[in-house]
């Protein structure tokens, strides 16, 4: 008997055990999802079975050894969560397309070609060789046209592999490339906020000479915020449109929140800007440096969630902190759930979620 393979996720189908991936009811020939996939495609549901960063590493490495080409998606909303460096090192003699995806939560004013220069000097940094950078939208379906000519241009006759960390969009991007080049209207992969949603690589035969594109499932990134928190406070966490910048004003001794996810506290001479870029939905909230605690003892979980009351006593926090020069404008990125900039000379004391990545680049924005 040969094996039928989910479309959804790439498990193999079987009907002996529900809490395995791979389970329907009864296998028989128009048997195309296994009822995990059905249920999130068709009623939202969370996913119970997710993949492991073992089995991911697992596929990888079989990748690697493939001589194909591959586009290594990231999150360009959560862009040093997703730039693995894991990643990058298994990469390094392959030919690379870095397509940074989720464009559209971007303010609409941001300039493309600045950000593909942002990039490009990201990976000169660590000496990371890439054959061509593209932005894109999945959800919007912006630039994936440019993107499918260079994978054309790129591929010589090769099969075409889809590798990041959980969450990037990997599922999502190949679907709208589907939809965008042939009759398909619905998503063929399914797809969840959830990390780790794709279970086994899965094999989708798209090009004339029967080559494929190949989706695989994700890094899973033990910095990443979504991997410290429950489901539930994904949704304030992750942006569903456009982010809108907020600016504030700030004096020495001043601090800000980022929900209960981090605060920093700054020190400066001057008044400085800080734009603070997250989810609209995440609760941002001022105050002077000598309140931050007493909010951290009496608020956490309530005005300042995520995280909820139910997720606080399983989180530490951990303290990092930076000197900025004022010369140029700087970013501050937490891993997951967004970044903030800073104009001007000054100190910032930040405590945020331990191993909760936090670094500093340029402004990606200018």
């Amino acid at each position: 008997m040969i094996d039928r393979i989910c479309k959804g996720c790439g498990a193999t189908l079987q009907s002996d055990d529900k809490n395995l991936m791979g389970f329907v009811p009864e296998i028989n020939s128009k048997s195309l999802y296994c009822q995990r996939c059905f249920r999130m495609m068709h009623y939202n549901e969370l996913p119970k079975i997710v993949a492991k960063s073992s089995d991911y590493e697992h596929v990888i490495d079989e990748v690697i050894a493939k001589n194909g080409l591959v586009v290594f998606v990231v999150d360009i909303f959560a862009f040093k969560a997703t730039f693995n460096k894991k990643m990058i090192d298994k990469l390094r003699e392959k030919n690379v397309i870095l397509v940074a995806n989720k464009y559209d939560v971007f303010p609409h004013s941001t300039n493309v070609a600045n950000i593909v220069e942002w990039l490009s000097k990201e990976c000169e940094k660590i000496f990371f060789k890439v054959d061509a950078i593209h932005i894109v939208s999945s959800k919007k379906g912006y630039f994936i046209d440019d993107l499918t000519n260079t994978i054309d241009m790129l591929r010589f006759g090769r099969d075409v592999y889809f590798l990041g960390c959980a969450n990037v969009g990997k599922s999502s991007l190949i679907n709208a490339i589907l939809k965008r080049n042939t009759s398909i209207t619905k998503d063929v992969i399914s797809t969840s906020v959830i990390p780790g949603t794709t279970l086994k690589s899965i094999n989708i035969q798209f090009f004339d000479d029967g080559k494929y594109l190949i989706d695989t499932p994700g890094l899973i990134n033990d910095n990443d915020i979504l991997n410290k928190l429950l489901p539930k406070s994904y949704d304030k966490i992750l942006p569903k449109d456009e982010m809108k910048p907020r600016t504030y004003q700030i004096l020495t001794d001043n601090s800000i929140f980022l929900a209960g996810l981090a605060s920093i506290d700054f020190t400066c001479e001057d008044k400085l800007s800080v734009i603070v870029y997250t989810s609209n939905d995440l609760y941002i909230h001022r105050c002077k440096t000598k309140r931050v605690e007493e909010l951290y003892q009496n608020e956490l979980g309530k005005l300042l969630n995520p995280p909820l009351i139910d997720e606080i006593n399983n989180i530490k926090y951990e303290i990092t902190e930076f000197d900025f020069d004022g010369k140029m404008k700087k970013d501050i990125w937490f891993s997951g759930f967004g970044f903030v900039s800073i104009i001007g000379k000054c100190h910032v004391r930040i405590k945020h979620i331990e191993n909760n990545e936090v670094k500093v680049t340029n402004a990606i924005i200018r």
